[in-house]
């Protein structure tokens, strides 16, 4: 097996009596300090795992700045009873911060704050500890213990004349489904969103063979080799739906991400301390608005995406968005949101500001992974952390 990292990223908030404290970052569904966290569900079933020597480096996220320290020292106490069964490393926004200290001239974006920054640092993290493959699994899923064989079987192999470089696999539910729940259609592409998501599936379903080239991959089940995180990196000025733009990154650089039908991970997301909906309706907004714009620039058409992302990136997107937030919106949301006309306008401005800041990005992230990789210090530095 080539040297593998398993990255998890793990999200925190305030502890329920104050959960009505200022949101600096919003996450689908963070864990309150005081709640029951299903990290340990997840280092549970990796113990099971049949391959020997991989290593697993976990961050640590939070909602809000002062919440660092807590969240950090609630992470080490929740991952100690499995440092004797795993190899277990821990970052946080310190590390992030080492990184901007060692290397100011590349590093400027790196932060532990937001998912598209989150999910840099688990691609800088374990490219600074030499690993040649990285198996991104979120904390709320658990998987079987064959999931690494098949994760790292196929990466870096040939298929059609075209090195594998980049894997997505199903996420399965409790029940085993890997279909999303779905509404009566309505017409309007957000409230029809999970519909849509379906299609795509059902199309990788159908798709001959184990592999097909895919417009979608999901974050918490997703393999990346050096050859390809060293190249593309997530982009900064996403807001949500992080993994599916970063297939469209590695798409406007030539590289295809690969769908692997065996790859599977059972999802078992919590049932309380959900987002609001308008606060992820927010997010997917401004999203889309965004990577529509980032395919203007690169002179690329949605199509190649469809049915998702593709759909959401025509020109009917804005309607069709302003509608899904009008019906979306309560008085509580818009107080603390904003209304659908302002998140509207926001997203446009958002979209026409920072997706021109993309090339830059894009040009500079192969030498800050380069210089990440060579960095001694860095490395010394998250090893010292092992137990």
């Amino acid at each position: 097996m080539p040297d593998t990292i398993i990255i998890i990223p793990t999200y925190w908030t305030w502890p329920a009596a104050r959960a009505g404290h200022s949101i600096g970052v919003v996450y689908d569904h963070p864990t309150p300090l005081d709640g029951e966290s299903t990290l340990p569900r997840l280092l549970e079933s990796l113990t099971a795992l049949q391959q020997p020597g991989f290593r697993v480096l976990i961050l640590t996220a939070v909602t809000h700045p002062e919440l660092e320290q807590a969240a950090s020292d609630h992470v080490t106490a929740l991952s100690a009873p499995f440092r004797t069964r795993l190899s277990l490393i821990q970052a946080t926004e310190a590390d992030a911060t080492f990184i901007r200290q060692r290397h100011p001239a590349l590093a400027g974006d790196v932060r532990m704050r937001g998912y598209a920054g989150v999910r840099n640092l688990q691609l800088l993290l374990p490219h600074a500890l030499g690993a040649e493959v990285i198996v991104a699994l979120d904390d709320d899923e658990i998987v079987a213990p064959d999931y690494l064989r098949v994760a790292t079987e196929l990466v870096g192999q040939e298929r059609d004349g075209e090195r594998i470089l980049g894997l997505a696999g199903f996420y399965r539910d409790a029940g085993g489904n890997v279909l999303l729940p779905e509404h009566p259609p309505t017409g309007n592409l957000f409230q029809d969103k999970s519909r849509i998501m379906n299609e795509g599936t059902r199309a990788l379903q159908a798709a001959p063979g184990r592999l097909a080239r895919t417009p979608v991959a999901f974050g918490g089940n997703m393999v990346f080799h050096r050859d390809l995180c060293t190249r593309v990196g997530f982009d900064p000025g996403i807001t949500r739906g992080e993994d599916i733009d970063y297939v469209i990154n590695a798409r406007l650089q030539g590289y295809d991400f690969w769908f692997d039908r065996e790859l599977v991970v059972t999802h078992l997301p919590p049932a309380g301390h959900q987002t609001s909906p308008y606060a992820k309706l927010v997010q997917d907004v401004t999203r889309f608005v965004y990577e529509r714009e980032k395919l203007r620039l690169a002179g690329q058409t949605p199509a190649q995406f469809d049915p998702y992302p593709g759909r959401f990136l025509r020109d009917n997107l804005e309607a069709q968005a302003l509608a899904a937030l009008q019906a979306a919106a309560t008085p509580e949301d818009t107080s603390r949101y904003g209304s659908p006309e302002a998140i509207l306008a926001q997203a446009r401005r958002h979209a026409r500001e920072v997706t021109p800041r993309y090339a830059e990005f894009r040009d500079r992230w192969p030498r800050l992974m380069a210089a990440v990789g060579q960095d001694a210090v860095l490395r010394e530095r998250l090893l010292a952390g092992r137990d």
